[in-house]
């Protein structure tokens, strides 16, 4: 992806996540990790919130889809039901190594 005449690399969570994407991300989310930027390609992005400390549940080892996910938000129908927590850090490891 070109962002402003800097090339970025775009890794398509659902791929990630071990899902068969239906085709390319519609959305592309900007990110540090790793000492790098990079795009994170999903489908959609339903909003941006505020979580407070009580909310979060953090996830062990088996539920964690590889280090990628690190909890869960429970944010109440309202807000958007319950959110994923992705551990950036984890994914820029994993994907731009080398």
């Amino acid at each position: 992806m070109n962002l402003r005449g800097t090339l970025l690399t775009v890794i398509d969570l659902s791929v990630r996540l071990g899902a068969v994407p239906e085709g390319p991300p519609r959305v592309v989310m900007v990110v540090e990790g790793g000492g790098r930027r990079f795009g994170i390609g999903v489908e959609s992005v339903q909003g941006v919130a505020e979580v407070p400390d009580e909310a979060f549940e953090f996830l062990d080892e088996q539920r964690s889809a590889g280090g990628v996910l690190g909890g869960l938000a429970h944010l109440g129908e309202a807000d958007g039901g319950t959110a994923q927590l992705c551990m950036v850090e984890a994914i820029a490891r994993e994907s731009l190594a080398g």
